[in-house]
């Protein structure tokens, strides 16, 4: 007593940290882990992921999912992107006869199995070759789709390349060859010689595909025993969340068991926990009793079993296959001798509330079995099942929700796994901006289509949705922060009948609010769709880009109200690919202006989409005879996109080529568009007429100032907006001799009496060099002193009507054809003013000199150039100025921080910090004592790229800091240092529990 008087504090905090490590992790399960595995960690592949859609798992090559076994934690993750998971471990399970003896392999917390294929009635020698393949659609470069192990077995398509199920997947090869595996306390028999090829795969998609993953085993009977009376089981520990509240079930019309919450208060996922099931889409092939008659077997037996009542030994296992209890006796409905026999444990509806429910919650086994069946030596059978998520809002919807999704993918499982598929991701790229993001993504989706002849569907891309998530796995909860489709087709608002398992029944919804106003491709955002106000710098957020496609073949307008039509149809939508953006005051320099060679007429940049996106390379734009354009490498020559039209005159509907915008404007209505050409009085398209002479310049009150040597007058008001298509020449003349039309309000009696000493010709689009296309254009003068002759200061007007020198009142001339008072018809004007500095009266003869009015078109032969340059790599990029940007945020920090997301944590962060750069931050008191030293090496090459450093409120010996202001010291190296104050006010702490 006196001995446990001396330890009780300490026993006390011994037990509160038992306590806790027990809430964190769920204890190992059973005497049947072996914790050591036989085979070395470059051979057991315990690290693999299969992550195409909201679910990821892990996937090993021998024998386990869905568990990290490393440390010995769940590896079922859902949704994707969080810390939420569904199940602790998975695996499958078979059993047989051999010579009437029992013999099991188990793949449970340890594995009785071995990577590889067997060879000669055996194992093979460990090689680095059996591991998990992984692909991906759409790409054929990967080293895993390069050396695809066909001579392993792993399947291929009808050219040999390989047969990829989905949009990812993982193929392995295992078998129980080897005795020294056999070791599980739930086996521990002799092998049965069996080899399992596994194909795990799942479709990145929306809807129900989105939370299905796949399981393929192709069995082998290579050891030479027939196996007889041979059963197949889906084993697992579903730990929905937190563990000790789980519910087990089944549903023997849909070869379906699963696991569900006993309340809406889930350690894990609270108020909504979801469901997750089993499903045997096929069993083995088996006789039917009739001759050539084969049935397909599916679930056969559904058992369930607790933590700590595992089975001992391989005949308490073959028992749980057979549908028996452990000992080998029946099952009865209800655990009742008086009730039917049955091989189906908790059959139950729990939603409805009847039947064989299971009851008091507990950390659950389930097992899913099929069978009986005979392998003979040399015999192969396939089983397919699907590890499924349902999610409603609460538990038993959940289950609703669950077999919904069964019931889809059986229809898909049906149909071999040949349906239309939604349009590939865009591309994302994230612009980090002062208190905003801007969103960029290209256009791989645009144009493609997905169809099946047999269901006579054809889903044809339609637009993008952009998301808004509130973390990265936060997809139930993600908001639609803008939808942009294909404009002129007539689909805006979408809807499909749909299954709502809140409901139990099929609804008619709004799947897709279109516009029908056109595909848009960058998207900023300043404020934040949860919680309201600006973009806070530092924080991050997350957001995803879809795309989706309507079903083509299958439409019909729905009509939702007065005056409202939607289009009935149904919709595939891609999956999330979260990206992470986190807003700062950044020197990036995402725009960079290009040139056109030869006369510069028209205006182009080159918008590179990310920090990091591109390289330093210079590129060519050009326009081709074919009406294409074309993006050329100027280091390879290799043509890198070509795309019909002329590259966008920007704006969100820009597409990303090979990560920048090509962005070319045409017509720039500013004195760029002045030509000042040398003195002669030659014909149109003399030699002397196109050679500048020199560029115009502008004054601060926007006069555009010619050289006064050539033209004694300058241009004020000028304005060519409407002439953007050809170039224009004025020429000057001798004498006031040329007929203008007078502008006089509409006024259509005026007579053409006005003579100008210039002439105007219409030079044509893109053949300025080419006299046959010049006309001769007419002039309006707008008599501003009302003098009846031309003076300089008159607005002068250069309209479409081709009579410059006949009256207006001439027959043959109509006022409805062509009206002086109509500005449609002007092409642009301009007032002319003695020439800057100037003085005198202007005087004729003038010079014989001419200058162009340059419309700016994009024309043939056109070429543009960039040289593609890193945000921000050009030399200088950072100073030391830009150490005075670093900052430590929240300042004063007052008892919490807004980058929390427990109570428990402690976030201030240092931001602004380069990122190409090595960074050591160090903390003092005001006592000039050291509480924390921080270091961080650099992680990117770009000059522009920003990062942050988080400091957790600990000193070095991980304690925590108290109340008080402290002085921080930043050095970059190759840069400088800075040396400021910061303050720290920490809460009151209070035990919840004791």
């Amino acid at each position: 007593m006196r001995f446990l008087c001396w330890l009780g504090t300490a026993c006390l905090i011994l037990l509160v940290a038992a306590s806790d490590a027990a809430a964190a992790a769920k204890p190992v399960a059973g005497p049947n882990r072996r914790t050591v595995p036989r085979r070395a960690a470059t051979i057991l592949d315990n690290k693999t992921h299969i992550d195409a859609n909201n679910i990821d798992m892990i996937v090993t090559n021998h024998g386990s999912f869905a568990e990290e076994l490393t440390s010995q934690a769940a590896g079922f993750f859902y949704p994707k992107g969080s810390t939420k998971t569904a199940v602790f471990a998975a695996g499958p399970w078979i059993g047989a006869k051999v010579n009437g003896q029992v013999r099991v392999a188990v793949g449970e917390y340890s594995q009785e199995y071995v990577p590889g294929p067997m060879l000669n009635g055996t194992f093979q020698t460990d090689s680095p070759r059996f591991k998990n393949y992984k692909i991906v659609r759409g790409d054929k470069t990967s080293a895993d789709y390069l050396n695809w192990p066909v001579d392993q077995g792993a399947p291929v398509d009808s050219t040999g390349a390989p047969a990829l199920v989905g949009d990812m997947m993982i193929w392995s090869v295992y078998n129980d060859a080897d005795p020294d595996v056999h070791s599980n306390l739930a086996g521990s028999t002799e092998p049965l010689g069996v080899e399992i090829q596994q194909t795990t795969f799942a479709f990145n998609r929306s809807g129900a595909l989105g939370n299905i993953i796949f399981v393929r085993y192709k069995l082998f009977n290579k050891g030479g025993n027939t196996l007889d009376s041979m059963y197949v089981s889906a084993w697992s520990d579903p730990d929905l969340g937190g563990f000790t509240d789980d519910l087990v079930g089944c549903d023997t019309t849909r070869s379906l068991g699963f696991c569900y919450n006993a309340t809406n208060a889930d350690q894990q996922y609270g108020g909504t926990p979801p469901a997750v099931g089993y499903d045997f889409f096929r069993g083995p092939i088996v006789p039917s009793g009739t001759p050539g008659v084969f049935d397909t077997l599916g679930m056969t037996s559904f058992n369930k079993y607790i933590n700590g009542t595992d089975p001992r030994g391989a005949d308490q296992t073959y028992n749980y296959m057979q549908g028996l209890n452990a000992n080998g006796t029946p099952v009865h409905l209800f655990n009742d001798t008086a009730q039917a026999i049955t091989r189906f444990q908790v059959p139950g509806d729990p939603v409805a509330g009847t039947g064989w429910l299971d009851s008091s919650p507990a950390d659950r086994r389930l097992q899913l079995s099929t069978g009986p069946f005979t392998m003979a030596p040399g015999d192969s059978q396939e089983v397919t099942i699907a590890i499924i998520v349902g999610q409603g809002n609460d538990r038993l919807s959940s289950i609703t929700d669950l077999k919904e999704k069964d019931k889809q993918a059986q229809i898909v499982f049906d149909l071999n796994f040949d349906i239309p598929a939604p349009p590939p991701n865009p591309t994302v790229y994230v612009q980090d901006l002062d208190r905003s993001v801007r969103l960029i993504w290209d256009q791989t989706p645009v144009g493609t289509h997905s169809a099946n002849v047999f269901l006579k569907q054809d889903y044809v891309f339609e637009g993008f949705r952009v998301w808004q998530l509130p973390s990265s796995g936060g997809f139930r909860e993600a908001k639609v922060l803008a939808t942009y489709d294909v404009s002129g087709d007539g689909y805006a608002a979408l809807y499909s009948d749909l299954f709502n398992s809140q409901v139990g029944a099929v609804e008619r919804l709004e799947v897709i609010k279109g516009t029908d106003e056109g595909l848009r491709f960058q998207l900023d955002i300043s404020s934040d769709g949860f919680h309201g106000g600006r973009l806070i710098n530092n924080k991050p957020y997350y957001f995803a880009v879809t795309s989706f496609a309507l079903d083509t073949m299958n439409v019909a307008p729905y009509f939702v109200g007065v005056n409202q039509v939607g289009t009935l149809t149904d919709v595939l939508e891609s999956g999330f690919n979260v990206v992470t953006a986190t807003p700062r005051g950044s020197n990036a320099v995402y725009t960079v202006t290009g040139r056109q060679i030869g006369t510069e007429v028209v205006g182009a940049t080159l918008q590179v989409s990310q920090v990091g996106a591109v390289s330093d390379s210079l590129y060519h734009v050009v326009l081709l005879p074919s009406g294409n354009w074309a993006i050329i490498s100027v280091a390879s020559g290799d043509t890198l996109f070509t795309g019909p039209g002329n590259p966008s005159t920007g704006g969100f509907d820009s597409p990303v080529v090979r990560g920048f915008i090509t962005t070319v404007n045409p017509a720039p209505t500013n004195p760029s568009m002045i030509d000042q050409l040398e003195g002669g009085t030659g014909l149109l398209g003399a030699a002397d007429s196109l050679n500048m002479a020199g560029g115009a310049q502008v004054d601060s009150s926007g006069t555009i100032l010619l050289k006064n040597y050539i033209v004694p007058y300058d241009i004020l008001n000028f304005n060519f907006a409407d002439a953007v298509q050809h170039d224009y020449l004025l020429r000057l003349l001798p004498t006031a001799s040329e007929p203008a039309w007078a502008y006089a309000g509409g006024d259509t009696s005026k007579q053409a009496t006005f003579n100008v000493p210039w002439e105007v010709y219409d030079l044509g689009q893109c053949s300025y060099e080419d006299p046959s296309d010049d006309a001769k254009m007419s002039i309006m003068v707008r008599d501003r002193d009302a003098s009846g002759t031309f003076t300089f200061g008159d607005a002068v007007y250069i309209r479409r009507i081709p009579f410059a020198s006949v009256a207006w009142g001439t027959p043959g001339i109509k006022s409805t054809d062509y009206n002086p008072a109509n500005d449609d018809q002007t092409l642009g004007r301009f007032t002319l003013y003695k020439a800057a500095g100037g003085t005198g009266a202007i005087t004729y003869p003038l010079p014989g000199g001419r200058f162009r009015v340059r419309g700016g078109s994009l024309c043939t032969g056109d070429t543009f150039e960039f040289r593609a340059v890193p945000s921000g790599s050009a030399p200088g990029t950072i100073v030391k100025n830009d150490m005075k940007k670093i900052l430590a945020v929240p300042n004063p920090y007052y008892a919490h921080s807004q980058y929390e997301l427990t109570q428990f944590d402690r976030v201030m962060k240092f931001t602004n910090i380069p990122a190409s750069r090595n960074v050591t931050i160090r903390i003092f008191n005001l006592s000039g004592d050291l509480v924390r030293t921080i270091r961080r090496s650099a992680s990117a090459g770009d000059d522009m790229s920003r990062a942050e450093i988080v400091w957790d409120l600990h000193t070095d010996n991980r304690l925590p800091v108290g109340s008080g202001v402290y002085i921080y010291r930043v050095e970059v190296e190759g840069v400088g240092t800075k040396t400021d104050r910061l303050a720290v006010f920490i809460e009151k702490e209070r035990l919840d529990n004791f």
